[in-house]
């Protein structure tokens, strides 16, 4: 079983030799067997894959017919601006930026109120901690001065 895997698995190129022993032949038989569920795996895989394929180009079929009967929309109709197309793709790039639920105005509203608030959150903590460097700066400087004075 497991030479005829190795042959398998190097197709054209020779089988590398190595040293016949139960060990070796059981330790092959062990990595021949992962292997062959792992590729049983990845084939299952892309069955799904394929499967999903199909359902969404069905959708896809599904809709583009529902826009052509009830709106009169058909692919040739609609502009093919690369400005349309750049405004749409900054839409998404904004959205996922932005991880908002939907492009709606209200998700990006709410998202940008979000983030203005969590920048001035963060402006807010930045100004303690400045303030604090600022105090510690000064205890620092009285101290080593204290110390210096100390010392003559």
């Amino acid at each position: 079983q497991v030479t005829l895997w190795l042959k398998n698995l190097f197709e054209c190129v020779p089988v590398p030799s190595y040293e016949v022993n139960e060990r070796t032949v059981d330790i092959l038989h062990e990595v021949m067997e992962c292997n062959e569920e792992r590729d049983r795996d990845v084939m299952l895989l892309i069955e799904d894959m394929k499967d999903q394929t199909a359902k969404y180009e069905a959708e896809a079929e599904c809709w583009r017919k529902i826009l052509e009967e009830s709106l009169g929309l058909c692919e040739g109709s609609l502009p093919e601006e690369d400005n349309n197309n750049a405004d749409i793709t900054d839409l998404i790039e904004s959205a996922l930026e932005l991880e908002v639920e939907n492009t709606s105005l209200t998700s990006f509203y709410s998202a940008i109120n979000n983030m203005t608030s969590e920048l001035y959150e963060t402006k807010s903590k930045n100004n303690e901690l400045e303030l604090k460097l600022k105090n510690l700066t000064k205890k620092l400087t009285a101290a080593l001065t204290l110390e210096k004075q100390l010392e003559e």
